[in-house]
């Protein structure tokens, strides 16, 4: 489901003759094209964005299973035919040219802000560009209600990275999350900016961006036949909202080679993935949410299609129910808490977390009794909007928290009844005194948890870590909370000495062997 370039390059590269022809007659007749102003090459760069680690070095406390972060496929991309037949101009400003899906002459916009437009009749755009490395670029694209948004981004070394956000500023994809394909319900009718970050080096990259046409039924009714063309090739997407427990059916009424079926969830993904290359599915809804169907055409063909819809059945009672299970309280002394619980297949459990801006959440989750681990994570703000999306099927996670307040942490159902173990843990944030570069931390892990302490360290530093009693007893695990593990919490060691890679917040934990209730001292310094 990534954008293929064979094609895009052969009609690339034949423009390009056409247009090299073309000046030579022009400069035959006296009739030299004007160059185009260069550009200024020395405005700022932003800085790139941090990284989200997704790994947690530690294991949840007391030690359980172990987690591995689960992707969600993704949607298929605009096939490469449906791409502009122009040659791509290569703008090193903050906000490179957009190539909106026409087969006539890219329209070039370098204004900041600028719009990505559908041409009539398409559900996709694409954008094509460049960036320098860090470099931030924005464009701004105005949408409904309701309308589920889809961005995909293609580029060589997959480091160009998206973030979405709301004309207020909210935030619906964090940048630093450094996700580079997300899907999601739009929250408002509204004007939405789309952050293009680059990554190591100069890259050129390419955005597909779909947003689908809902359809709802007809009162009284559970299916619909909509007929559709494929528009200058480009793939056509649909949503519309089934309950859990429902059965789906999509039937497409040209061959599967002319036209085939890609069927996702909005949170869940794939259903039925486009390279079965099926122009019929059949299947029973995972959980109550938006599903998106596309329509999409091979070797990028026009193609005229009636597809028809159904979702029959009724919906499971405890398909994508929402139960809140309570609060979670770290307790005086502790920096961590463990909860089990157990979540029917589309289920969402809640726990409510008060947290502080700035301060570090580590989050942990796996199965109990299983090795499926198909259970995985959401985080809310405070407002009620997005902070960790589930449609990533997060099993860890951990970041600084933006605003203070109170936080919904979710736990999202597999395919069957699981038990699960959450680990939550909010590290707590210590300072070096005025004019010394060292600290000293004497206390004992309360209940047996873990205690995760977090200070501020420079890129170059180097740091020393070293506990007062023997890895027998209990031993450390030193992570960046951007960059991922310095020492592994399974070496079991009881110092650690290194040069720290990037500035960001540091994370050591005392682990205790057992879950013994250990009293230690542990020093933490940095030159």
């Amino acid at each position: 489901m990534t954008p293929k370039h064979s094609f895009v390059q052969s009609k690339f590269y034949s423009l390009i003759i056409v247009l090299v022809i073309s000046s030579l007659l022009l400069a035959g007749c006296g009739l030299v094209p004007t160059a185009a102003p260069t550009p200024d090459l020395s405005a700022s760069v932003p800085s790139p964005t941090p990284q989200v680690v997704l790994d947690t070095p530690a294991a949840t406390v007391p030690a359980g299973p172990a987690a591995t972060q689960v992707p969600v496929a993704t949607a298929t991309a605009v096939p490469p035919t449906a791409v502009v037949a122009t040659a791509q101009v290569v703008l090193p400003t903050l906000t490179p040219l957009v190539v909106n899906p026409t087969l006539q002459p890219a329209v070039v916009n370098t204004l900041p802000g600028a719009s990505i437009v559908f041409t009539p009749g398409t559900t996709a755009a694409v954008v094509l560009g460049t960036t320098q490395p860090g470099q931030v670029l924005t464009y701004t694209l105005d949408a409904s209600q309701g309308q589920p948004l889809i961005l995909i981004m293609d580029a060589p070394k997959n480091d160009v990275t998206l973030g979405v956000f709301e004309q207020n500023g909210n935030v619906l994809l964090n940048p630093a999350n450094r996700w580079t394909n997300w899907q999601g319900i739009l929250p408002a009718t509204e004007r939405y900016t789309i952050q293009v970050t680059g990554g190591a080096t100069v890259e050129n990259f390419n955005l597909t961006v779909k947003i689908a046409q809902v359809v709802n039924f007809a009162s009284g009714t559970s299916s619909s036949t909509l007929n559709g063309t494929t528009v200058l090739g480009y793939l056509f997407d649909y949503a519309l909202t089934c309950s859990g427990g429902q059965t789906m059916t999509a039937s497409l009424n040209v061959p599967s080679t002319t036209a085939y079926l890609d069927i996702f969830g909005i949170v869940s993904g794939t259903l039925l993935a486009d390279a079965a290359r099926a122009n019929n599915w059949t299947g029973v809804l995972p959980q109550t949410q938006q599903y998106v169907v596309e329509v999409v055409p091979i070797n990028g063909m026009v193609i005229n299609y009636s597809l028809t819809l159904s979702c029959t059945g009724t919906a499971v009672n405890n398909a994508n129910t929402t139960s809140t299970v309570g609060s979670i309280t770290i307790a005086p002394g502790s920096t961590a808490a463990v909860r089990h619980g157990t979540v029917a297949p589309g289920q969402v459990v809640t726990y409510t977390l008060q947290g502080n801006q700035y301060q570090p959440l580590v989050l942990n989750i796996g199965t109990v009794g299983s090795s499926k681990n198909d259970v995985y994570l959401g985080v809310l703000y405070p407002d009620g909007s997005t902070f960790v999306s589930p449609s990533k099927k997060y099993l860890n996670f951990q970041w600084r928290l933006p605003v203070t307040g109170m936080y919904t942490i979710q736990v999202f159902g597999g395919a069957t009844t699981e038990s699960y173990e959450l680990t939550v843990k909010l590290p707590k944030i210590v300072y070096f005194a005025e004019g010394t570069s060292s600290i000293t931390i004497k206390s004992a892990t309360e209940q047996g948890f873990v205690v995760s302490y977090a200070l501020y360290g420079n890129f170059g530093q180097t740091m020393n870590v070293s506990l007062n009693v023997s890895s027998d007893v209990a031993y450390l695990d030193v992570f960046g909370l951007e960059s991922g593990g310095l020492l592994s919490y399974t070496d079991k060691a009881s110092s650690w000495k290194g040069v720290l890679p990037q500035t960001e917040q540091i994370i050591v934990e005392v682990i205790p062997r057992g879950g013994q209730i250990v009293q230690y001292s542990v020093t933490i310094s940095m030159h």
